[in-house]
């Protein structure tokens, strides 16, 4: 049997996408852009969302493709969010015929791959005073947003970590997931909290650390969480106040359970194994296969 210490390591790279599939996803992503390039002529293309950030947990469901429009070939004119939406599918119904379209989300369109793994096209155009615009087929609006100044406080955070940081939002973003769909937390909101946490280099081991972040999770959850890009609303804009009361008691249990973990690794391996499985899920491993 593994240490606890041992497991939670080995959690960590578990979560880690293998060459292969990072292969894999670099090819599925790279015939969409060279889709985008050659049929729209776009300004810009670039990866953002998780897997940009460096933030994306194993399995990966989803690549986000940002790609800026050319306001001269491609002008935003009385288009509407959903008019844009339409007209870029049409391109890759150009593209593909004899596949199914691409399905409308909120902000993009998804094109499913036999992988498992779906690339979401977001389109957008430059914003005069920095930042991009989004379509919003919901509302209706085209809101403001920058991936790539996402990308950078994401870096940031971790550099002020001391590059201790990207592991534990992972872990947190795993524990989430193994929710099954009882938490109010989305994933980008889960993962601003996190910015803030450590402006040091935090002390301890793995197991410590993620305890230590858990009880700052559970104060922050109560704040409203800016966009990290200093735009548009605010990242938790849609939580209701019973939302937060929820995941804060959600972080307060976890961080209590990883608190006993710690007592636990030594005097008693088995049953410290045995809370973090229950929080984060049977990819979590307390021996080899």
């Amino acid at each position: 049997m593994w240490t606890v210490e041992q497991a939670m390591q080995r959690l960590v790279e578990e979560l880690e996408l293998t060459p292969a599939e990072r292969e894999n996803v670099t090819r599925q992503h790279g015939v969409v852009r060279q889709v985008l390039r050659e049929r729209l002529a776009s300004a810009e293309e670039f990866l953002s969302g998780s897997y940009s950030r460096g933030t994306a947990l194993r399995p990966l469901h989803d690549v986000d493709v940002f790609v800026v429009l050319d306001p001269v070939r491609q002008p935003r004119g009385q288009r509407t969010p959903d008019d844009l939406l339409r007209e870029i599918r049409q391109v890759f119904k150009q593209q593909w015929p004899e596949r199914a379209l691409p399905a409308f989300q909120r902000h993009s369109l998804r094109i499913d791959f036999s992988s498992g793994i779906h690339v979401d096209v977001v389109p957008a155009y430059r914003h005069e005073q920095g930042g991009y615009l989004i379509p919003q087929r919901d509302t209706g609006a085209w809101i403001r947003t920058d991936p790539k100044a996402h990308q950078e406080a994401c870096a940031q955070a971790d550099r002020a970590a001391g590059g201790r940081l990207n592991p534990l939002i992972k872990l947190v973003k795993q524990w989430n997931r193994a929710r099954d769909n009882n938490s109010p937390l989305r994933s980008f909101h889960l993962e601003a909290m996190c910015y803030s946490a450590f402006p040091s280099p935090p002390e301890g081991s793995l197991l410590e650390r993620l305890e230590v972040l858990f009880r700052r999770l559970s104060e922050q959850v109560m704040k409203t969480c800016r966009d990290p890009a200093k735009l548009g609303v605010a990242v938790d804009s849609l939580m209701e106040p019973g939302d937060r009361e929820q995941a804060r008691n959600l972080f307060q249990n976890a961080f209590r359970e990883v608190g006993l973990a710690v007592q636990e690794r030594v005097s008693n391996p088995e049953q410290a194994h045995q809370r973090l499985s229950k929080l984060f899920g049977s990819v979590y491993r307390k021996r080899g296969p």
